[in-house]
């Protein structure tokens, strides 16, 4: 596999969640409820043999986001979190952003809650070791931060534009490099979902419009896409 084939989730690997969100009560979340070091994690959970051809079917994993995340290591040296802090969260002046850890007190940080069909009220999140996703989604942000990043982005001052346009090039799924890509109607926009139990989060981006909308969710009770699609047809 290569690392395009990473960032748009037709390596072939095979997935690293064997369970999905209706049955985190039944059957638990995985390994994500023992803390390993994201090496530990590519060597044990990240290194099976391919389950498709490479380049042919489109499957999110966030295992993939794993591997990445461990190259970046790898090439420099250094943790992802020494990475991420130093090549971006510093640099565009997002303080109140980081990667989550059970070991860290984070002033402020919202409590998830979750529901599933079983129940008939929220509870709190299901328990795990959130830093288990590192590179796949173990962040904890704010929508002023995300602005930050959505705007360097945009104004290419963390990509050049050729990156940029090769990333927002939709393939399999009108999926590019870990964004979506819909050119449907007056409006072509950038999405991207973030999802961990009653952690919920949406960003989109109109790339002819220079608008966004960034929504951030405790539970897991609202459709923040469609919630998003709602703002959409309000203010464009």
């Amino acid at each position: 596999m290569n690392v395009r084939q990473l960032l748009n989730h037709t390596s072939g690997m095979k997935n690293t969640d064997t369970v999905k969100g209706p049955n985190f009560l039944k059957h638990g979340i995985g390994f994500y409820h023992f803390p390993y070091e994201l090496k530990d994690i590519v060597n044990k959970f990240c290194s099976n043999d391919l389950v498709n051809e490479q380049g042919t079917k489109f499957d999110y994993n966030n295992g993939e986001y794993m591997i990445l995340g461990r190259i970046l290591e790898v090439i420099y040296g250094r943790t992802f979190e020494e990475i991420l802090n130093n090549e971006i969260l510093i640099p565009l002046g997002m303080q109140n952003s980081g990667l989550i850890s059970q070991y860290k007190v984070i002033k402020g940080l919202a409590t998830p809650y979750y529901k599933d069909k079983s129940l008939d009220h929220l509870i709190p999140n299901i328990p795990m070791y959130v830093e288990d996703f590192s590179a796949a989604g173990a962040m904890y942000s704010t929508t002023s931060d995300l602005i930050k990043f959505n705007n360097a982005l945009f104004n290419f001052k963390l990509l050049k534009k050729e990156s940029l346009d090769e990333l927002l090039t939709p393939g399999l799924d009108d999926y590019g490099y870990s964004v979506w890509i819909r050119d449907e109607g007056k409006h072509k926009r950038m999405e991207r979902y973030g999802r961990i139990a009653g952690a919920n989060a949406v960003w989109f981006h109109y790339l002819n419009k220079d608008v966004s909308i960034i929504i951030l969710s405790n539970t897991n009770l609202t459709d923040l896409g469609d919630y998003a699609s709602r703002i959409e047809r309000a203010i464009l």
